[in-house]
């Protein structure tokens, strides 16, 4: 009986060693991929897309990837994409205190300007003075 419970423990060390990534042919990703890489093999947004399909795929399995950072960019990169927004555009420096104070201040006037129009069917204006640091996306 040990015997036996001893070869079940060595069965599953070994399969937990062999995982397998299985791909659904059936999948909306996987047949728009599979169009994509048909009409253009060498569309570098149809590769990009496809790591990033693997490299969640690994982490959904509970793999850990061997550069996060990378798989991040990746991320940010597809959201850019999505949101049509340039692959080079920059991140606006962030404001000093000083300029911060000017911002507060023209934020109380305009706050003083609405007190005196408060008959006015219109929205009060916000200022929006830092919302991500530099380094964060």
């Amino acid at each position: 009986m040990q015997s036996q419970t001893l070869s079940d423990a060595n069965k599953q060390a070994y399969m937990r060693g062999k995982r397998v990534l299985e791909i659904n042919p059936r999948h909306p990703i996987i047949k728009e991929l599979r169009e994509r890489v048909i009409s253009d093999p060498e569309d570098e947004s149809v590769k990009e897309t496809a790591k990033l399909v693997y490299q969640t795929s690994l982490m959904k399995s509970g793999f850990v990837l061997s550069d996060p950072k990378e798989f991040a960019n990746s991320i940010y990169s597809s959201v850019k994409t999505s949101l049509k927004i340039s692959s080079d555009a920059t991140v606006d420096e962030e404001i000093e205190a000083d300029e911060a104070e000017e911002v507060e201040t023209a934020k109380e006037a305009n706050e003083e300007d609405a007190a005196v129009n408060e008959d006015a069917d219109t929205e009060p204006s916000i200022a929006i003075v830092s919302v991500f640091k530099s380094e964060t996306v």
